[in-house]
């Protein structure tokens, strides 16, 4: 589908070159995540055997560093995720190994974290897609992605699922009692892009009729999946359209619940459907009356773990927050001044 035909079913007839350009970096993920898997080096899984293993990162690379948690653990690796500037309040040693994710090679928080954990005499390794970034110059070891972007100026997408997906097929090569399903995963994310990339936007066209500005909107998970929510979440905040708020499934029934108004919006967000998803998609509705959809990985996708449906559900998170933001602001020539300037991220 055509750029126009696509503004004409949203119901908006312009379109900036920035949200062109983050459209782009959503679609290129059809190739990136097969190029990226492809082009993994084996030999790298020597490098966290054995460790205890600190991934950290941020923004969309605190949510890479969150799926590495989840990919690790999931293999029996001791692994835990941190924001960078809390590196400080864990001890690290030589049995440590430092995972800093920056798709950019640019982020300084994370090029201070790894100078400070390798100054405690902890490994580093720079998951990273620019092997030009400053990042590039913290370490001797570099995992490399293949999301084939032209910039980093734009909202992340393919940057993030690429590493996501890197970290995957990582995990795939170590004895676990989930490799085979894993390495199954993993060779059917290289087979299933079109598809993927074609439900992903069907996604994100009906999320997009779902959305509208003023209401919250929560998007509510756990496990693996619960690192597409946060992405998700990020999506919708960078473009300023509706406020993203990304919720634990229990948390949510605890406490987040009792201040819901009739009208604020949900996502539930989980691999496959279950009966448990039907019952908790009534009490949003029907309870709390909230306007509620339900997104989950097709069968038909052949993915069997929750490790590797999140990476569908964050590029369907990823197509509904630019459809919603081209069906309200069409116009939008780049993130919100001086907000995009407000912190020295870079």
């Amino acid at each position: 589908m055509n750029f126009h035909t696509l503004n004409n079913a949203l119901g908006c007839d312009t379109m900036t070159e920035f949200l062109d350009s983050c459209y782009e970096v959503i679609k290129i993920q059809e190739r990136s995540i097969a190029d990226t898997i492809n082009s993994v080096d084996r030999t790298k899984v020597v490098n966290i055997v054995g460790k205890r293993i600190v991934l950290i990162g941020a923004g969309d690379s605190y949510a890479v560093s969150e799926y590495g948690k989840w990919v690790f653990q999931s293999i029996g690796l001791n692994a835990i995720s941190l924001s960078p500037p809390e590196v400080i309040h864990i001890p690290m040693g030589s049995d440590t190994v430092v995972i800093g994710v920056t798709a950019s090679g640019r982020s300084l928080s994370t090029l201070d974290a790894l100078q400070k954990t390798r100054s405690k005499g902890a490994e580093t390794i720079v998951l990273t897609d620019d092997v030009e970034g400053k990042a590039s110059e913290e370490t001797s070891n570099l995992w490399v992605t293949k999301a084939s972007v032209d910039s980093y100026n734009v909202s992340p997408a393919s940057p993030t699922t690429t590493a996501m997906a890197y970290l995957l097929a990582i995990a795939s090569e170590m004895d676990s009692e989930l490799q085979s399903s894993l390495q199954d995963d993993v060779k059917q994310l290289t087979k299933i892009g079109k598809d993927m990339l074609d439900w992903a936007e069907h996604e994100g066209k009906t999320i997009a009729k779902l959305v509208t500005p003023g209401p919250p909107l929560y998007m509510i998970s756990d496990g693996p999946n619960h690192v597409a929510a946060q992405i998700g979440m990020m999506k919708f905040n960078e473009f300023a359209v509706v406020k993203g708020f990304a919720a634990l499934r229990e948390d949510f029934c605890h406490h987040q619940n009792l201040s819901i108004d009739d009208e604020d919006q949900a996502l539930l967000v989980s691999g496959q459907k279950s009966p448990d998803d039907e019952r908790y998609m009534k009490v949003l509705t029907e309870v709390l009356n909230m306007e509620a959809y339900h997104i989950h990985v097709p069968v038909e996708f052949g993915l069997k773990t929750a490790l590797a449906q999140t990476i569908p559900n964050t590029i369907a998170l990823q197509m509904g927050s630019h459809f919603t933001v081209r069906r309200y602001n069409p116009d939008m020539e780049w993130f919100r001044m001086p907000h995009a300037k407000a912190f020295r991220i870079y």
